[in-house]
């Protein structure tokens, strides 16, 4: 049986089928909430699907991946041999001690080298998710939007680029006053397509939203929006309006702790409407001017509206870019880089930390240590660790 062939698509800007609509469903996969507002906003499946990658892949520009990739190998090679050595011994080593009990006994690391493993690689993976990921974002979206009215790409704004210049000088302590007031501290990136300014505070995952920067984030929208639309009038005589979203760089809709949403909600009856629940769902605008719009956007819709923020449905494909190019950046650094190496040798130094370490039972209880093997004192002895500066 002969393969279908991939049907041909059209220019780089080409529109991509949208994806299946919850509506589109049978109803028993549906989730009845009590707010419907939520059920728009939860609404969209996105399913793997090998032709609309196929497709995704057609659109995907070669040349802009090797910049990407470029851009990113210059980064990464720079600081990920930083973030591997900054660690030595185990005192550099402190996570959650009831995580690491909980993991110890379920995953049997009862040899030291799994043990020294499994700290440095959950060490490494949390440490460039929460500061390296921020910045390979910064590196990334610059070379977006792709829209052909607009030659601008993704920049810091001016104006928070100005009002944190006023900082300079002053002490940690003081800035740290000022950033809490500041009117753009919640804005990471603008750009301006035709008669719109977009703006974008950028989230790096899905959980990465918590309960106090929700009140922070629906403060900081009501009470600005107007500040904010009127600095854009200012800074760009041309611009009419502006669209305010919560980016999320990777998840769905589905998969996030549903902070995001709650943003929106809050906003509803602060100042902002919904715009057109069948048209634009899950969008919101201002009663007062309908000039200000906020949403979110989620993974592959984050995407596509760094690709094209004006027309997203017309680069789907932006996310397919950036994992290429960070792929290919990856694959040069390593093989000019002796990353393994580094990593090696921060391992063998934690586990000559690990050696030293063994809680003497002497000095414990019997009803405490009674029924634990070394390997178990070893484990508590670790978890312990994170409670001290010196002595481990």
């Amino acid at each position: 049986m002969s393969k279908k062939p991939v049907p041909k698509v059209a220019p780089e800007l080409a529109e991509i089928p949208e994806e299946v609509s919850e509506s589109e469903r049978p109803a028993k996969r549906r989730r009845s909430r009590n707010d419907p507002f939520f059920d728009v906003l939860r609404s969209q499946t996105h399913t793997l699907n090998s032709h609309k990658i196929a497709a995704l892949f057609a659109l995907a520009n070669q040349r802009r991946v090797q910049q990407l990739a470029g851009r990113l190998a210059e980064y990464i090679g720079l600081n990920l041999p930083i973030a591997i050595e900054r660690r030595e011994g185990l005192s550099d080593y402190k996570i959650n001690p009831y995580v690491l009990l909980t993991c110890a006994n379920v995953m049997r690391l009862e040899d030291g080298n799994l043990f020294a493993n499994f700290l440095f690689n959950t060490k490494l993976y949390a440490g460039l998710e929460t500061s390296f990921g921020k910045s390979i974002e910064s590196t990334v979206v610059r070379g977006y939007p792709l829209h052909p009215a607009t030659t601008c790409q993704w920049i810091d704004p001016p104006e928070k680029v100005a009002e944190f210049a006023t900082y300079e000088g002053l002490s940690r302590e003081e800035k740290a006053k000022k950033r809490t007031s500041s009117v753009w501290r919640e804005v990471d990136k603008s750009c301006v397509v035709a008669d719109r300014r977009y703006m974008m505070s950028i989230k790096s995952g899905p959980n990465c939203i918590n309960d106090s920067q929700v009140q922070a984030m629906t403060r900081a929208i009501i009470d600005n929006h107007k500040l904010w639309l009127a600095a854009t009038k200012k800074q760009y005589p041309n611009v009419t309006g502006l669209d305010v979203a919560i980016g999320i760089t990777y998840g769905t809709d589905r998969t996030t702790n549903n902070k995001e949403n709650q943003i929106l909600v809050k906003l509803i009856g602060q100042g902002f409407v919904e715009e057109d629940r069948e048209k634009k769902p899950g969008v919101l605008i201002d009663e007062a001017t309908r000039s200000v719009r906020v949403y979110r956007r989620v993974g592959k819709d984050f995407w596509a509206m760094i690709g094209n923020p004006a027309e997203p449905e017309k680069t789907q494909f932006t996310f397919l870019e950036v994992l290429m190019a960070l792929t290919q950046a990856l694959s040069k650094v390593t093989q000019k880089t002796d990353l393994q190496t580094k990593i090696n040798l921060r391992i063998k130094a934690l586990i000559g930390g690990l050696e030293k370490l063994m809680f003497p039972r002497q000095v414990m209880p019997n009803w405490a240590a009674d029924g634990l093997t070394d390997m178990h004192l070893f484990w508590f002895a670790t978890a312990m660790s994170a409670f001290y500066d010196d002595g481990v």
